[in-house]
């Protein structure tokens, strides 16, 4: 198993070289394609840049039911500040450590770069003995899981399905929330400036995941932002923060038209505002600029993108009443960008009750409405019900068992989109779990894959392919 092993991190190492934005896999896909057909394999690539692969079954193991081995090729582009990396172009630049894999000063793109590595891997292996097995390669699973949504599965036969974008080596996702992303718009005119302007940079917050850390309390620079300019009377010239709204934004910057003392303001919120460990390199610079011919927001204007980012539906909304510390519904204002008479601000919304997702939507929409914004939906997935009866949970416990000394795994649901919900909708007779080895700080700067977890979730993952019927 250590050849395998030291064959998955080679393979993941080489495919991080290629750059794979969400909308833009088509260089991944031409890779994957690439690989599949030196190794002699069926592969198809659609207008979505979604890759299927299907290995024949192995000699004896025709009369089987078919597998499926699933994960997404794009991942979330963060960067420092300072970071010059162009992601369009440039390969991830990894510091390896002897546990670890990091990226200097960008996001690592182990979410979801190493289920990938992982596809490529049993892919290529001769040795292992499978029934007719098809290997699909997602797109765009970062910004709306757009690629599950449009992979054409009408032919596909089969009993079991395994995810391969889970972040805990030592549990296993057999459900999940579904998900919407809401976008508030307005086209307005602009006003003059004529009194002192401002800048206020937020920067050194941790962020994180809008759905596996939204109960964290870690701060939301928008939020933050917005408590600071809230009954100011000021002008908003431009207000930029956040640029996926499936993370918590960690930088905003706003430049306002402002004649009171705006200093007293920021040091009040910052007393009252509590700081998580996480966030504790926080900074907060305010500073008069000189901004010549500059036009704004009006008062009312400005008011209303305040309003509406401080009072939708956001953060932990509700916790689960079935299973203890899930939580069930969700906000995360994760875009604003504001600036020219245009003002669009993205909130992701998450609950695995579809009614509850829809109340909140509703009621978020009335405010926005009221303050005389249009609202338009994009990339809304399903969720995924648990099955109890599930087999494939059952083999994963007993090859788990036998990698980790008969210790037990943790079997859970998460507040987070899987594509499993898309494949549940399309094929709900199938089997389906979701693993991964430890991903720690995902959408990040600060993402770690921890090598360890590689080496232990391959051994338990080709123990359940010996095992399955």
């Amino acid at each position: 198993m250590e050849e395998k092993y030291n064959r998955l991190i080679e393979i993941f190492k080489e495919l991080s070289k290629v750059p794979r934005n969400s909308k833009k896999e088509e260089k991944i896909g031409k890779y994957i394609l690439n690989f599949a057909t030196e190794l002699g394999l069926e592969a198809k690539m659609d207008k979505l840049y979604n890759v299927v692969v299907k290995r024949e079954a192995s000699k004896g193991m025709e009369d089987k039911k078919g597998i499926i081995f699933q994960a997404h090729t794009d991942m979330v582009c963060e960067k420092t500040t300072n970071s010059t990396h162009d992601f369009e172009n440039d390969p991830i630049d990894m510091i390896e450590e002897e546990n670890t894999l990091k990226a200097k000063d960008t996001t690592l793109g182990a979410d979801d770069g190493i289920g990938v590595a992982t596809l490529l891997l049993l892919m290529e292996d001769k040795q292992i003995q499978l029934p007719t097995t098809y290997f699909f390669f997602t797109t765009q699973e970062e910004i709306g899981m757009y690629g599950a949504k449009g992979l054409d599965t009408t032919n596909i036969e089969a009993q079991y399905l395994i995810n391969l974008d889970g972040e805990e080596e030592n549990t296993a996702i057999v459900g999940c929330a579904g998900g919407v992303s809401v976008h508030y718009t307005k086209n307005t005119t602009q006003e003059k400036v004529e009194n002192d302007v401002y800048k206020l940079e937020i920067s050194g917050l941790y962020g994180g995941h809008s759905g596996v850390d939204i109960n964290k309390g870690r701060i939301n620079s928008n939020y933050l932002a917005s408590k600071i300019l809230e009954n100011t009377n000021s002008k908003i010239i431009s207000f930029v923060g956040g640029n996926k709204d499936n993370a918590i934004p960690n930088y905003t910057k706003v430049i306002f038209e402002n004649f009171q003392n705006i200093e007293e303001k920021v040091e009040k919120v910052l007393e009252n505002i509590k700081i998580t460990p996480e966030d504790k390199n926080i900074t907060v610079d305010l500073e008069k600029i000189n901004m010549k011919n500059a036009s704004s927001f009006g008062y009312e204007e400005s008011n209303n993108i305040v309003e509406l980012i401080l009072n939708l539906k956001q953060n932990v909304i509700a916790m689960s009443r079935d299973i203890d510390d899930l939580v069930e519904t969700s906000g995360n204002i994760g875009i604003v960008d504001a600036k020219a008479g245009k003002i669009n601000i993205v909130e992701s919304l998450r609950s695995s009750i579809d009614l509850q997702k829809d109340k909140i939507k509703a009621e978020n929409n009335n405010l926005a409405t009221s303050l005389g914004f249009e609202i338009s939906e994009e990339g809304e997935y399903p969720g995924w019900k648990y099955n109890p009866n599930s087999k494939l949970e059952k083999i994963y416990k007993e090859a788990y068992m036998q990698t980790h000394e008969n210790t037990s795994p943790i079997i859970c649901a998460i507040h987070a989109g899987v594509e499993c919900g898309m494949f549940y909708e399309k094929m709900p007779n199938l089997d389906m779990i979701s693993l991964g080895p430890d991903v720690v700080d995902v959408h990040t700067v600060n993402e770690t894959l921890y090598l360890n977890s590689c080496k232990k979730l391959l051994n338990t993952l080709y123990i359940m392919i010996q095992n399955m019927e």
